[in-house]
C-alpha cells in the first residue's frame, strides 16, 4: 500500500524551481568532484601517454630510477645480454634527455625540451604516423616535433611551411624539424623531440662520458609468442638486480603513477580538493534536503499518525536523494564535457573524462546525497507526530 504513490518523486517534482535549484546545487557540488579529478588525472595520465604509444612487452629501466622524469640510465650491455633468452624476440635501447637540451628558437631565449631518441625499428609504434615520421628523422640534424609542445616555445606549430624553415639550435647546434607527432606535454616536461639514436648521439657527446649510446634510459623487450611476460621480467631482473629491473609495461605505468599520486605534493593537493569538493557537496545537499524535509512536517506528520513507519521515511529520503543526485549529476557531466575541453586547450593537458571515472562521480554525488539526507532527516525521526503539526 505505501508503495502505490511515488511519494519521493512527487515531493521532489512538485515545485519546479526549487528542484532546478537544488538539480543546480548539487550539480555544482559534482562539477567540483569532476574538476578536481580532471586535474589529478591530467596529472596521472600525461607523464605516460607516450609510453602508451610504444608497442612493448616489457621495459627495463634502471633500479634506482624511481620516475620517469628521474635520469639514471642503465649500461647498455645488459640490454645486449637480455637479447640472449631465449623468450626474448628482440630488444632496443630507448633514450632520454633533459638536463643538457636546450632549445631556442630563431631569437628567442633557451628552453629545456625532453628528446626521445630510439634506434629505427617501426614495429615498436602502435601509431602508423610514429611509424612513418621516425623513418624520416633518419637524415643528420633533423627532427620531429611534438605538436602539442607549448606556444611559449615559439615553433610555428600550425605553419608546416614556417616550422622547415624556423632557425633552432639545440644543444648549440643547428636542427630542421621536418615533422611533427603528437606525444603530450606534462607537468614536468612543456614540449618533445623525436629524433634517431645517431642524431641523438650527435647533439650530447657528452653523455656517459663520451659514450652517449652506451646508456639507456629505457630498454624495450620484445617477447617470442606465448613467453609468459612477467617470469621473463623476473629471469631479466635477476641478471643485475642491484642495477636495472624490468617490468611489463603495464606495471612501469602503474608504477609512474603511483609516484605522481602518492609521492608528489600536487597529486596530494589534488586529491584532498576532490575531498574537499565532497564535503562542500554535502554541506549544499544537507541545506537542500533539510529545507525540503522542514517544508514537508505537516504533511509527513500526517503520515506518521497514520502508522507509517521509520523505515518508510527512510526509504523515502534516500529515494529521493537518489533522484536529486541524478539530476545534480547529469547536468555536471554536460557541463563538465565543455569545461574539459576549454581546460585541455588551455592548460594543454589530457582532461578525459572516461565511463571509469564518470561513474565514480556518479558515486561519489549519489553518497554525497544520502549522506546528507540521512543527516537532514534525523529530527524527523526523532520527532512526535503530534509535535509535528
Amino acid at each position: 500500500m505505501f508503495q502505490q504513490t511515488p511519494l519521493a518523486w512527487k515531493n521532489l517534482v512538485s515545485d519546479r524551481r526549487r528542484l532546478a535549484l537544488a538539480a543546480a546545487g548539487v550539480a555544482f557540488a559534482a562539477i567540483l568532484m569532476f574538476t578536481e579529478n580532471g586535474f589529478r588525472n591530467a596529472l596521472l595520465d600525461s607523464p605516460v601517454q607516450w609510453l602508451k604509444l610504444v608497442d612493448t612487452d616489457l621495459v627495463a629501466i634502471s633500479r634506482t630510477r624511481t620516475s620517469l622524469q628521474i635520469e639514471q640510465p642503465f649500461p647498455l650491455d645488459l640490454l645486449r645480454r637480455a637479447s640472449g633468452d631465449p623468450d626474448v624476440s628482440v630488444t632496443t635501447p630507448l633514450y632520454i634527455e633533459r638536463s643538457r637540451s636546450l632549445v631556442r628558437v630563431d631569437d628567442s631565449r633557451q628552453r629545456p625540451i625532453r628528446v626521445i631518441a630510439m634506434e629505427n625499428q617501426p614495429r615498436w609504434l602502435t601509431t602508423r604516423k610514429l611509424r612513418e615520421t621516425l623513418s624520416r628523422v633518419r637524415p643528420p640534424q633533423t627532427a620531429a616535433l611534438d605538436d602539442q609542445s607549448r606556444r611559449t616555445f615559439g615553433f610555428a606549430i600550425n605553419e608546416p611551411a614556417e616550422l622547415v624553415q624556423q632557425q633552432i639550435e639545440l644543444a648549440g647546434r643547428s636542427l630542421r624539424i621536418i615533422a611533427t607527432v603528437s606525444i603530450g606535454v606534462d607537468f614536468a616536461n612543456e614540449g618533445t623531440l623525436l629524433m634517431s639514436a645517431n642524431n641523438f648521439a650527435e647533439y650530447f657527446p657528452s653523455r656517459n662520458q663520451g659514450r652517449p649510446l652506451e646508456s639507456v634510459d629505457l630498454g624495450l623487450i620484445q617477447l617470442q609468442p606465448g613467453a609468459n611476460a612477467e617470469q621473463v621480467a623476473r629471469r631479466l631482473t635477476d641478471l643485475a638486480p642491484g642495477v636495472w629491473t624490468v617490468k611489463t609495461r603495464q606495471q612501469l605505468i602503474q608504477q609512474e603513477t603511483d609516484f605522481w599520486s602518492r609521492q608528489t605534493p600536487v597529486g596530494i593537493i589534488f586529491t584532498v580538493g576532490a575531498m574537499m569538493g565532497f564535503a562542500v557537496g554535502v554541506i549544499i545537499c544537507y541545506q537542500i534536503l533539510f529545507t525540503s524535509i522542514q517544508d514537508s512536517m505537516p504533511e509527513f506528520a500526517t503520515l506518521k499518525a497514520m502508522g507509517y513507519s521509520n523505515r518508510y521515511f527512510v526509504m523515502l529520503v534516500i529515494r529521493q536523494s537518489i533522484y536529486l543526485s541524478v539530476f545534480g549529476f547529469t547536468i555536471a557531466l554536460v557541463v563538465s564535457f565543455g569545461l574539459f575541453r576549454a581546460l585541455e586547450s588551455l592548460a594543454e593537458l589530457p582532461m578525459l573524462i572516461t565511463v571509469p571515472r564518470a561513474l565514480l562521480v556518479l558515486a561519489l554525488t549519489m553518497a554525497m546525497c544520502l549522506v546528507s539526507g540521512l543527516l537532514a532527516m534525523r529530527k524527523l525521526l526523532k520527532a512526535d507526530p503530534a509535535s509535528l503539526f
